[in-house]
């Protein structure tokens, strides 16, 4: 009896120990499986975290590229730090371009500790994820150069007196590229060629409802880019509109107040009329001929086309109003703010009788002080009429993209004769705060200008369309080349998407081509085009990405003509000079016709803006 039980106890002291030996095993193996385990997640989370940080920097850097590496940078570094990753003993974040120009590349970096790692000499992990994003952004339309049109020459009175005009490399910039910008007033019908600016349609354009009204009207108006590189940041940059105002003269200066060439003129007429043209107002004011074609046969520089489009002694003239705004990192010109230092400035439109020569001469003999004062001189408008005006001058705190907006939409406001003295109202700021239309304002003329910025950093400051350029062509010749459009390699493989509107108002078939950069090397194909619309909706292929037989008479006059670009994938062109990578049109409408036509062009690359590509 007592030998069974000792066996009994024996047993069961063996079963504790089994067990205890089991109890510590399970400790010593799960435990740093527990520890494992912990690590592991924390280093899952972490790689989560390091990746959403990178692809956040790069997002919101790329967009400042090409060309601004720096705020790209700073950007970059920023979105990292609210992501939780500075420069710190435990993160570090690098930032620096991709295989493109328009590829930001940014790097993060985190160092984390170990719990069970640590114990076989391993007490910290460093977890590094990358991120590429390409920017392929709003394509600036019209000129890579620091002007916007054609480019008369100033007056002593109204300084500088030279050409401003400044091409950065690869660039090609004529003075005369022949086209102005254009603004129409919110009355004009939609079928004149202005697709964004105008209320109504007078039936049978595109984008036109039951009621005739312009589904495309846009009451924010045109807004022009003016691009500030690096360099120019600190130095000061005057932005001049030539000729702001309305002020009849007609399409092609046959309505102009001096008289026409060749024809007997008063000799107080002199080339003095004023304190702003004291050399050159015969030729400035001239009165043009047209020819049996309707052609001006004597058509000056300076001769931009401001018209009535309906009868010009009851037209109401559109009043034209301007202001700045700052850059955005939406890229949006809308939301953008205003920029401190330029107040907005409108400018009334004035009829065919109050420009007249005896408007314009200062004095009962032109430039003779001492004949007396000419009671009917109009100092405000002598000095807009046919001149170029500062519109601001101010000394730009960043690099970027700043938009000039203009827009005929807005009722007189502000101060009467601004900080210039100029003929305009100053500081109206219902220019930038309207979000809508007003529709007591009523103007039905057609205002033609141009754009300049000067600055003393020649080549590092730009003037385009934004989007969308809505312009003049008052050209003496047959045929017009001009900017259209600026395409960087980061489009390779996407399709440019073009548009213009009302093209054909021409009585002989016109030609229409697209061309690419002048420094590419690749040839345009599979080019298709669609319209003109509403009249026309199929879709044809377009040989050499041209378009054939623009007239008013075959379904042209105020309709929408689009056309697919494909970019092949080998596609390259200089991006890091602003002068580079811009796509060409040539219009051409035969033998005997110029060009004189109010046209809207559009432009887009399809597909997303910004991507993550790697």
């Amino acid at each position: 009896m007592r030998t069974h039980l000792r066996r009994r106890l024996a047993r069961r002291d063996e079963a504790g120990i089994a067990a205890l030996l089991v109890a510590f095993f399970t400790i010593a193996l799960f435990l740093p499986l527990a520890s494992i385990s912990v690590d592991v997640a924390r280093m899952y989370i972490e790689v989560g975290r390091v990746q959403t940080a990178a692809d956040a920097a790069a997002l919101a850097g790329v967009t400042y590229l090409p060309g601004d590496l720096p705020d790209a940078t700073t950007a970059a570094f920023a979105a990292a730090a609210k992501n939780g990753y500075s420069q710190s003993a435990t993160s570090h974040v690098t930032v620096g371009l991709g295989a493109r120009p328009t590829q930001l590349k940014v790097t993060v970096s985190s160092t984390i500790p170990n719990t069970f790692a640590s114990t076989f000499g391993q007490p910290a992990t460093t977890i590094t994820r990358s991120s590429v994003a390409d920017y392929n952004g709003p394509a600036p339309m019209g000129s890579p150069c620091n002007t916007f049109g054609n480019e008369p020459d100033g007056t002593p009175g109204a300084p500088p007196v030279a050409s401003q005009l400044s091409v950065p490399p690869g660039a090609t910039c004529p003075r005369t590229p022949g086209f102005w910008a254009n603004i129409e007033g919110p009355a004009v019908t939609k079928t004149q060629g202005d697709r964004y600016d105008t209320r109504k349609c007078a039936g049978g354009e595109y984008g036109c409802d039951s009621s005739k009204n312009n589904t495309d009207f846009d009451p924010a108006g045109e807004f022009y880019v003016v691009h500030v590189g690096t360099a120019a940041v600190g130095s000061l940059l005057t932005i001049q509109l030539y000729d702001p105002e309305y002020a009849y003269t007609n399409t092609q200066c046959d309505g102009a107040p001096a008289p026409a060439a060749g024809t007997t003129a008063d000799p107080a007429l002199a080339d003095n009329w004023n304190s702003l043209a004291t050399t050159d107002a015969l030729t400035r004011y001239r009165k043009t001929t047209l020819d049996s074609y309707g052609n001006p046969v004597n058509l000056t520089q300076f001769c931009a086309g401001d018209a009535a489009v309906g009868t010009e002694s009851t037209s109401v003239p559109t009043i034209t109003s301007v202001a700045l705004r700052a850059p955005t990192d939406t890229y949006n010109p809308k939301v953008a703010p205003a920029e401190p230092q330029c107040q907005p400035v409108q400018y009334p439109g004035y009829r065919a009788s109050s420009v007249t020569v005896k408007h314009l001469r200062q004095y009962t003999k032109p430039g003779v002080p001492s004949s007396g004062a000419n009671g009917s001189y109009l100092p405000q408008l002598a000095q807009v009429f046919h001149q170029w005006v500062t519109f601001c001058a101010f000394t730009p705190t960043t690099a970027g993209d700043y938009y000039l907006q203009v827009r005929s939409d807005v009722a007189m406001g502000g101060t009467k004769e601004g900080a210039f003295g100029g003929a305009w109202n100053y500081g109206n700021q219902s220019v930038l705060t309207q979000s809508g239309d007003d529709t007591s304002v009523k103007g039905d003329t057609s205002n033609v200008f141009a754009i300049r910025a000067n600055s003393a950093q020649a080549g590092s400051v730009s003037v385009a369309g934004w989007d969308h350029m809505t312009i003049w062509a008052n050209g003496a010749g047959t045929s017009t080349t001009f900017n259209l459009v600026r395409v960087i390699p980061a489009a390779a493989g996407q399709t440019l998407v073009l548009s213009f509107f009302d093209v054909g108002d021409a009585a002989d078939g016109g030609t229409l081509t697209i061309l690419p950069p002048t420094e590419s090397t690749i040839a345009l194909g599979g080019c298709t085009g669609t319209g003109p619309q509403p009249a026309v909706t199929s879709t044809t292929s377009l040989n050499s990405c041209q378009v054939t037989g623009i007239k008013s008479t075959s379904g042209w006059n105020g309709a929408l003509e689009t056309i697919h670009v494909p970019i092949p994938i080998g596609y390259t062109c200089t991006s890091t000079s602003s002068g580079g990578c811009w796509f060409r049109v040539n219009v051409n409408f035969g033998a005997n016709v110029a060009v004189h036509d109010t046209t809207t062009w559009t432009a887009l690359i399809q597909g997303d803006p910004v991507r993550l590509i790697q």
